[in-house]
């Protein structure tokens, strides 16, 4: 037997035991203080391997032992709350994502309101203000990855991101307002934030680590609806850290590609809607679209034919950001011919609901705006054909916004000259959707 290892089971062993059996406050304090030595946070810190003993073995029994002895008799023992900041000093200062789950195993446990669940609660409060979630994720972008555990990863992303709800459930009024969803998840995109400028810095410094973990939780986060709240406090910062450095963008692309197939479509929509135009999409994505089948079936397909509920802007932004590179727009030129063949179809003019048809509209008149002859010369005469096809539907129609429809697409499309397409003025002549 390692007598290292034997040496720090034992000093954990009668730690553990001093605190159980004794009411003497100044002993549990030295106790308390001599195991302060395996979390190095000491003048006199233990040996690397003794600390790395304790994290791997001894540290979550250590603090569901702290939990089970909160009490305020206990933290009476000593006065001015000697003994309650050394007690949570375990939990602030050891690795974080053991400490997490201590603490939200302890509080869902807890039944009832009670003096233990409050002193959790609290704790875990302050384990939020002090940063302590970025050290979480941070802990598993740096964790090899042979051995890293899947099942730990999984529970850290679902009770990272079902804080809110876990702790509403559990406190209803008494909830604190650190865990309400509005708070929780702008608190969260910032504490992505710090951990992804660890990773720019130690890439800098030439270590490797990985963005997985992190890119598990922003999907789940908008596969729960918070798109919003995560990415109105990501997509800012990012858009400012990607101008002119390579390596942000890089760090962006793996962020995108690391995120799960179940949460690419939540991901993209949330981030289409949040980034301020083609331009910064495109340095937060990259070529993702060539990469990644269900973000190519998500943004070419789903966001052009099976929902219309994107702003003109935002439309903009999505078929610019495939306008962009050479690589993606031949996903454009494909994208045209389908809205094309959909917009000449009589079926679709007759039982597409008619806010559906003015997107169609806009999205092809913004296709047009960016393509060149010479991409479309050899489908050209198939493409005037779907499009007259639909102006003839829309025309034979008795709604006047939709006969309106069909004269301006036919306008930009008959007489068409790219270069001349000044597409935003085209796209305010379309009929409001009140006049549908």
């Amino acid at each position: 037997m390692d007598p290292v290892l034997s040496a720090v089971r034992l000093t954990v062993r009668e730690a553990v035991h001093s605190l159980s059996s004794s009411e003497d406050g100044g002993l549990i304090f030295s106790t308390l203080g001599s195991l302060k030595r395996y979390l190095g946070e000491t003048e006199n810190p233990a040996l690397p391997g003794e600390q790395e003993e304790f994290a791997r073995v001894h540290y979550s029994a250590f603090l569901r032992c702290l939990v089970g002895k909160l009490s305020p008799d206990w933290l009476e023992l000593l006065p001015n709350g000697q003994l309650e900041e050394l007690w949570a000093s375990f939990f602030l200062q050891g690795p974080a994502d053991q400490a997490f789950l201590v603490l939200m195993e302890a509080i869902e446990g807890t039944a009832g309101p009670s003096f233990r669940l409050m002193k959790m609660v609290q704790l875990l409060a302050r384990f939020l203000r002090e940063g302590r979630m970025a050290a979480v994720m941070e802990g598993q972008c740096w964790q090899q990855k042979e051995l890293a555990s899947p099942l730990l990863q999984e529970a850290l992303v679902t009770k990272v991101v079902g804080l809110p709800d876990r702790l509403g459930n559990c406190l209803q009024r008494e909830n604190l307002a650190e865990f309400f969803p509005q708070n929780y998840f702008p608190l969260l995109g910032e504490e992505v934030v710090r951990v992804l400028q660890a990773v720019v810095d130690s890439l800098r410094g030439g270590l490797d680590c990985s963005v997985s973990f992190v890119s598990q939780v922003l999907g789940k986060a908008c596969v729960h609806g918070r798109q919003k709240e995560i990415l109105g406090v990501l997509v800012p910062r990012l858009t400012v850290f990607t101008q002119g450095s390579c390596l942000w963008q890089r760090v962006c692309w793996r962020l995108m590609e690391c995120v799960p197939d179940r949460a690419v479509e939540a991901v993209l929509t949330g981030l289409v809607e949040a980034t301020p135009g083609p331009e910064v999409l495109s340095r937060l994505l990259g070529n993702l679209v060539m990469k990644n089948k269900k973000a190519q079936f998500v943004m070419t397909q789903k966001f052009l034919f099976l929902q219309y509920g994107f702003t003109t802007p935002v439309l903009q932004s999505l078929l610019g950001y495939l306008a962009m590179d050479s690589q993606r727009r031949p996903l454009l030129v494909q994208a045209l011919k389908e809205l094309l063949d959909t917009w000449g179809s009589s079926s679709a003019v007759r039982h597409a609901p008619l806010p559906q048809q003015r997107y169609l509209s806009k999205a092809i008149l913004i296709c047009l705006a960016h393509l060149g002859d010479a991409e479309l010369r050899d489908s050209r005469d198939g493409l005037l054909a779907s499009l007259m096809a639909g102006v003839k539907c829309r025309l034979d129609s008795s709604l006047p916004a939709v006969r309106r429809l069909g004269m301006i697409v036919a306008e930009v499309g008959t007489g068409w000259q790219p270069q001349r397409i000044q597409c935003g003025g085209w796209l305010l002549l379309l009929p409001p959707p009140s006049a549908f």
